[in-house]
């Protein structure tokens, strides 16, 4: 299994699982406080996004791990694997901010085609899991549009910071695509001061999705991105 555990890139996959539990509280406070109460990133969205990476990862290699692939450390950092997963989606989801702040001077919008597909797959993702799931996840229309907005920014951008790199000469033999997107995504950050609420943070759990799910299976990609990081 890779370190680098999340990319930036994701792909939409429906959940398919039986869950129990309920909403986290406070949903709607910030985990992630930015530049000094300018903006945050809500727990609910984050809870959301990791419990859908999580059902990523019980599809792939629960079978493999059981729940072992949560409470080891599977990629030798010193924690749980849920905990390594839990900080890699924050900090996905604080580039994702950052890149969708920097989209306007590249020229990228969301069209209204984009519009169209984010809507369409947040009603089958809606859909196609049980109203248990979806309330285990904390997955709502909102937070899963948010998702696929989010995704369809990186995609966007990251084609169009490729591009400007060719025209530009900046991606040649010795600096490839990825790491010439990575270095102005990094310029971008030292714009931005993130402060987690580790309190707020420690909210977030593992579900026991994979051991109620013996029949998970993931549906067909409803949105692909190329990735920024883990390659």
């Amino acid at each position: 299994m890779k370190k680098k555990i999340l990319c930036i890139g994701m792909i939409l996959v429906m959940a398919m699982v039986a869950l129990t539990g309920c909403k986290i509280k406070n949903y709607d406070s910030n985990v992630v406080d930015i530049n000094n109460g300018e903006d945050g990133i809500k727990l609910g969205y984050v809870n959301f996004v990791f419990k859908y990476t999580q059902a990523g990862y019980d599809i792939n290699y629960g079978s493999t791990y059981g729940t072992k692939l949560w409470t080891d450390d599977m990629t030798g950092t010193g924690q749980p694997f849920s905990e390594e997963v839990k900080n890699n989606v924050v900090e996905t989801l604080e580039k994702q901010y950052i890149i969708k702040k920097h989209a306007d001077e590249l020229g990228v919008k969301i069209t209204e085609d984009d519009k169209t597909k984010i809507d369409e797959a947040t009603k089958k993702f809606l859909s196609e899991n049980t109203s248990s799931t979806l309330n285990a996840m904390g997955a709502d229309e909102d937070v899963v549009r948010q998702m696929l907005t989010d995704m369809t920014y990186v995609s966007k951008v990251e084609k169009a910071l490729e591009a400007r790199g060719k025209a530009e000469g900046a991606i040649n033999d010795t600096t490839n695509a990825n790491t010439y997107v990575n270095n102005v995504v990094a310029t971008w950050e030292n714009g931005y001061d993130f402060k987690v609420d580790d309190k707020l943070l420690s909210q977030i759990t593992v579900e026991d999705m994979f051991a109620t799910s013996a029949s998970a299976s993931a549906a067909s990609a409803a949105t692909t991105t190329n990735s920024t990081q883990g390659k």
